[in-house]
């Protein structure tokens, strides 16, 4: 396996309590992926991949939802941004369902989901922090989320 770590650490926190939360648990998904492949379980891995895309794609949707409340000026750009990665993410979950090697592919899916939400959270969302910090403290937006998707 390669070398790459995608470990949470506080560089990706961008100050939004429930947004850094779904950011760990990204990054959780990572460690659980690592493990996965190292044990070679087939089923595991289709299992991970899905959790791992299916809340990514979630996450991505309520960070939007966010930005609309807030007015982001950069909301359609942002939003093609996602889309585009839904869009590779879901290429994967396809190649899974076809059959493909699901060890290969895991790794693949390590690194470029793991590339691209280390990108993305340092430069795409930290434009949209002063935005969403002015409409809410967190405690609502937390309260929100964990009643949407927990």
């Amino acid at each position: 396996m390669d070398s790459l770590s995608l470990s949470w650490s506080d560089d990706y926190k961008i100050g939004i309590a429930v947004i850094d939360e779904q950011h760990k648990r990204l990054f959780a998904y990572f460690d659980e992926l690592a493990t996965v492949i190292a044990s070679g379980n087939p089923q595991g891995i289709e299992v991970i991949v899905n959790g791992l895309v299916s809340y990514a794609i979630s996450h991505n949707t309520f960070e939007e939802s966010l930005m609309a409340k807030a007015r982001y000026p950069m909301l359609d750009a942002h939003h093609k941004v996602h889309e585009s990665f839904k869009s590779r993410a879901n290429k994967y979950l396809r190649q899974l369902e076809a059959g493909c090697d699901p060890l290969k592919l895991a790794e693949q899916v390590r690194i470029f989901i793991g590339l691209w939400l280390i990108n993305h959270v340092k430069q795409e969302d930290r434009d949209y922090v002063p935005y969403v910090q002015k409409i809410d403290s967190g405690s609502l937006l937390s309260g929100l989320w964990k009643k949407l998707f927990r």
